[in-house]
């Protein structure tokens, strides 16, 4: 019995195993080294078998057929290099290994033949192995040597032509080897028969009007002229030629053209898939018009009508697929990132705006997201070079679009493109567009064209916020002072002035301004000064020059109509104030520089004050007359008197200025009166105390504004009466009198809906009472023996029926309005007492030691306790803790009189006894250790003073019930006792 032969196995080298396997890794690192490592082995150095090298070409060919990973990748660049070190010029002979050119043709068709039954899959991985290895024998340039036949070369081009015919979507790669390897023939100086052969072919096989063959015939126009182009195809041999910009942009979009197939050729066909990708034709094309290319352009098409016919008309068409569109967003993309400055403005083409517009208006449109890559890519262009932002904003904005993109977009495009426009080109070329913007806004309808100006108007707006302050801007102040006032003077005067020009129509708004409009540029001018005036050197500057351009407008411009009606007693008022303007506006530059913000704040409030005579405020004209008298007495007359009466008008007229509900005039009495705190008067700041000291209702309002009302008190109890520590029943009914006013604040929202359900169960008795019916509640307690009836009621009684409805209806209106007007009134005087604290703690800032500011103390604690907005409050408290950190060291208060120093804080301890949040509580404290400090600093004997009177304070704590005085009111003093025992001892 014969024994049974084992197989031998294959001796397997694991080195080999890993190297192709790492050929086929996602790293492009890996992938290289690998494929070194290979060629290595394959060196004639390591005297490599002739059947080592034919295993090692065909087992990289049938790895080109891998669809793993990155194995064409990797396979491609190890084949190609293999190519060059086997059958390059600098090749060494081999013993066993004869493979030639058109052998290695043939075993290429061969490893990536299909054949049998494969699936779909299998044979396009085999198309593309067929692919990449033909690349690579272009690559390695082996098939351009001399001794290399032609035939050889015809032959690998018939492989390509057939894969391109047979399998449209391999058209494109098939295309690109094709022009890569005319770019390569050009670089090497090869013979022009390879390129003629090639182009032969692409004419024999139809492909002459296809993408790919649009960049192949400017391929070889450019780099090889010496070839014979086929006659007939394009007119004049040029694709580019102005007469087939049509056919041109048919072919790029990849439409069947109506042209027949010639010389017997199939008709291409088309593309079954659509690629995300932008075919490499466009870029040839674009490439070609924008840069040198060598060609004639006496008759080519220009970039602008290739732009619009080809992509505008052609991908962005209000018919075109998304698909389409989407390229379009992606040649955007490309080429606004490199396209000359000159150009920029051609490819924001009207059917491009159009679809950029719809696209970006909501998230929920199909191509939204490529739409905001295409702002992302404009805003990073004019970040890095401002000079073309006025272009890219006036595109935004010009004839093709609406003048609104802003708007439609739901974006703030413009407004950043505006923030990166350079200073000088705002002044050239940005104000002057809007400013024609504003005069046509291309619509004719009234309406539109005011929403179009204000939006305009807005844009304008945000380009002056932008504009970095003279205080911090490092160039020249003076140009961007210029800048603003480009930008103020269309509002100037189209907000004041009627455009009567006859010589230049252009010139003329149409259709004309309205009286809204006017009133929006009005207050446009108002939202800029807010801005500026405290953002500038001379907060003045930009006021003054716009009462001046009005005064230029109105006396030397023949075009222009004033709207302002004056008699002749309000002109003799405003002559009289420029009288004064124009002192101030000289004093500026000679004044001393201690004196040169009070001057500016004059000329501040006369410039506003005149701005506002002319905007139709009535009270502006009797604020003139009262600026007057504060001129006369603090700036150009000395005495004391003049001044201290002058300061409290002063003040009377910024309190005026601070109830406006306009930010403008808040920051207007903020300017003036951090110039002026040191003129402050005893009697100015009362006028401050008293506001503080109003009662946050209609009766209060009422009085704050000269507007009381018999009928309108409220029954609020009046302020809180003294508290006397010398009388036990003094503290007693005081202390009952706080409680008393305390529980009713407390309760007042309480009251507030008690009124609320009393006002509804009237108003629904009244209704019940109208109809003859009553509440679902009270029909069931009814008399079950009521008869009740179902007829109908006839005209008469219907008629009166709605007549008392009405009445019914009325009444209720009528209550809700009066709560309306009281929660109204009470917004208005917290708003108030706020605007005034801001003040005070200008005040207190600049002049926190002067002994007259220890007089806010009390009130601020008065306002503290007796306030219902908490904002109020909150305010208070901060500024008395403010005042609190700014005395310490030097900046102590020198009060000039002891005891009066000690009958504040008599005061304060008085009101320290009182009912009252734990804020007024700590209030109370720190105005407490306030005065001690004071007082300590002028002897500290006075210090024994100070612990008595907290000493009696605690007494009271102790022994009357009615005392309210907080515990941290002794442990603060107890703390500060301390750190002050243990400085002295330092």
């Amino acid at each position: 019995m014969s024994k049974k032969r084992h197989r031998e196995q294959p001796t397997v080298d694991a080195q080999v195993v890993e190297i192709y396997e790492d050929l086929a890794n996602e790293s492009e690192e890996i992938r290289l080294k690998a494929a070194q490592s290979l060629l290595s082995k394959s060196a004639y150095e390591n005297s490599p078998s002739g059947e080592q090298l034919d295993k090692t070409l065909s087992r990289l060919i049938r790895g080109l057929c891998s669809g793993r990973k990155a194995a064409r990748l990797g396979f491609s660049v190890a084949l190609t290099e293999l190519l060059i070190q086997l059958l390059g010029p600098s090749r060494r002979d081999v013993e066993g290994f004869s493979l030639s050119v058109v052998g290695l043709i043939r075993l290429l068709e061969e490893q990536t033949r299909v054949t049998g039954n494969v699936s779909g899959q299998e044979e396009r991985d085999h198309h593309f192995g067929r692919l990449f290895g033909a690349e690579a024998i272009i690559k390695s340039e082996i098939i351009f040597q001399p001794d290399i036949p032609i035939e050889d070369w015809s032959h690998l081009l018939d492989i390509i032509y057939n894969l391109a015919k047979k399998k449209p979507s391999l058209r494109e790669e098939c295309g690109w080897i094709l022009y890569s390897a005319v770019q390569r023939l050009d670089a090497q100086n090869a013979s022009s028969s390879y390129v003629q052969t090639l182009v032969d072919k692409l004419h024999s096989n139809g492909l002459t009007k296809s993408p790919e063959g649009v960049a192949i015939w400017i391929g070889v126009r450019m780099a090889h002229q010496l070839v014979n182009l086929p006659k007939g195809v394009w007119h004049r041999e040029n694709p580019l030629h102005q007469k087939e910009n049509t056919t041109l942009a048919k072919i790029l979009k990849e439409a069947t053209t109506a042209e027949a197939p010639q010389h017997g050729a199939s008709k291409i066909t088309q593309k079954g898939t659509w690629n995300s990708k932008l075919h490499f034709a466009w870029d040839t094309v674009l490439a070609s018009l924008l840069f040198d290319s060598g060609l004639d352009r006496s008759q080519c098409i220009t970039f602008q009508d290739f732009w619009i016919e080809t992509v505008d008309n052609g991908l962005f068409a209000a018919s075109s697929s998304e698909e389409r569109k989407y390229w379009g967003f992606l040649l955007f993309q490309r080429y606004f990132l490199i396209i000359p400055r000159h150009l920029l403005a051609t490819i924001f083409s009207k059917n491009f705006l159009r679809c950029l517009i719809n696209q970006l208006s909501s998230q929920e449109r199909y191509l939204h997201r490529i739409a905001e890559k295409a702002m992302k890519v404009i805003h990073s262009r004019v970040e890095k070079e401002p000079q073309i932002a006025p272009v890219v904003i006036m595109a935004l904005m010009g004839p093709s679009v609406q003048i609104n993109f802003d708007f439609l977009t739901k974006t703030k495009t413009v407004e950043k493109l505006l923030a990166c426009v350079q200073v000088d080109a705002l002044i050239d070329t940005v104000i002057p567009f809007f400013t024609d913007l504003l005069l046509h806004p291309r619509v004719n309808d009234e309406t539109v064209a005011r929403t179009r100006r204000q939006q305009i108007a807005d844009q304008m707006v945000a380009i002056v916020r932008s504009i970095p302050s003279t205080r911090e801007a490092n160039a020249a102040s003076a140009t961007y002072h210029d800048a603003i006032s480009t930008i103020l003077a269309p509002f100037v005067k189209l907000g004041f002035f009627q455009i009567v020009a006859q010589e230049a129509p252009i010139n003329r708004p149409e259709p004309p301004i309205s009286n809204a409009s006017r009133q929006m540029f009005q207050s446009r001018i108002s939202s800029c000064l807010t801005h500026l005036i405290s953002r500038t050197v001379n907060p003045a500057s930009h006021p003054y020059d716009i009462v001046c351009a009005i005064r230029h407008h109105e006396q030397v411009d023949d075009e222009t109509k004033s709207v302002f009606e004056a008699d002749d007693s309000i002109r003799k008022v405003m002559h009289q104030a420029w009288k004064i303007l124009d002192t101030l506006h000289a004093k500026e530059h000679s004044a001393p520089v201690a004196r040169k913000s009070y001057i500016h704040a004059f000329e501040l409030l006369y410039s506003l004050t005149i701005l506002q005579v002319y905007s139709g405020d009535a009270d502006a004209v009797s604020l003139l007359d009262e600026l007057k008298q504060c001129y006369d007495s603090l700036v150009r007359h000395k005495s004391k008197d003049g001044r201290e009466g002058g300061s409290e008008v002063l003040t009377e007229i910024l309190l005026t200025l601070v109830s406006k509900p306009s930010l403008l005039f808040r920051r207007l009495a903020q300017q003036v009166f951090s110039a002026c705190t040191s003129s402050m008067t005893v009697n100015g700041l009362q006028s401050m105390f008293k506001v503080l000291e109003t009662k946050e209702s209609i009766l209060g309002q009422g009085e704050m504004f000269d507007q009381v009302d018999s009928d309108k008190s409220d029954g609020e109890m009046s302020d809180v009466e003294e508290f006397h520590l010398a009388s036990g029943d003094g503290v007693s009914s005081t202390s009952e009198h706080d409680a008393d006013e305390l529980s009713a604040n407390s309760e007042s929202e309480v009251e507030d809906l008690d009124d609320t359900d009393d006002e509804l169960a009237a108003f629904d008795a009244k209704l019940a009472q109208a109809l003859g019916t009553r509440r679902a509640d009270q029909d069931l307690v009814a008399d079950d023996d009521v008869e009740s009836t179902d007829e109908d009621m006839d005209d008469e009684q219907m008629e009166a029926l709605d007549e008392h409805l009405e009445k019914v209806f009325l009444e209720r209106k009528k209550v809700k309005s009066k709560k309306n007007e009281k929660k109204e009134a009470k917004e208005t005087v917290v708003n108030f007492k706020c605007r005034v604290l801001e003040l005070l703690e200008i005040y207190i800032k600049q002049q926190y030691a002067d002994a007259l500011a220890l007089d806010i103390i009390l009130p601020l604690l008065n306002l503290i306790r007796s306030t219902t907005s908490k904002q109020v409050a909150e305010k208070a408290c901060k500024l008395l803790r403010e005042y609190s950190r700014l005395c310490k060291g030097r900046g102590l208060s020198k009060p000039g009189d002891g005891d009066k120093a000690f009958g504040l804080l008599q005061q304060v301890h008085l009101m320290a006894m009182k009912e009252g949040s734990n804020a007024y509580g700590n209030a109370c404290s720190q105005a407490s250790i306030l005065m001690a400090k004071l007082l300590a600093a002028l002897d500290r004997e006075n210090l024994r003073r100070v612990v008595s009177m907290y000493a009696t304070t605690q007494e009271h704590f102790l022994f009357d019930s009615h005392c309210k005085v907080k515990t941290s009111f002794f442990s603060d003093w107890l703390n500060w006792c301390t750190s002050a025992r243990k400085s002295s001892a330092s």
